[in-house]
């Protein structure tokens, strides 16, 4: 490869890694834990606010394994 074409790829390959960079967003997130499971209204109310969510868990609230706690992470781009 001819050295000014080398460094003419080396440069622009530079320019798409740092405009990677520079897109690269800061997260906002907010948790959610209710002894209810909520509904699709309530998933898309938090949708219609920007609100992703990104993970769901399921854990028991006692000893019995009858009542479960449910808790909800959401992010969405940072302001």
């Amino acid at each position: 490869m001819k050295p000014a074409l080398k460094l003419l790829f080396m440069v622009a390959v530079a320019a798409l890694v740092l405009a990677g960079c520079a897109t690269a967003h800061s997260w906002e997130y907010r948790t959610r834990t209710t002894k209810e499971r909520v509904g699709k209204s309530v998933l898309d109310s938090y949708g219609k606010s920007g609100w992703e969510l990104v993970e769901f868990t399921c854990t028991p609230a006692d000893k019995s394994g009858t009542n479960f706690e449910y808790e909800y992470i959401f992010k969405r781009p940072g302001k």
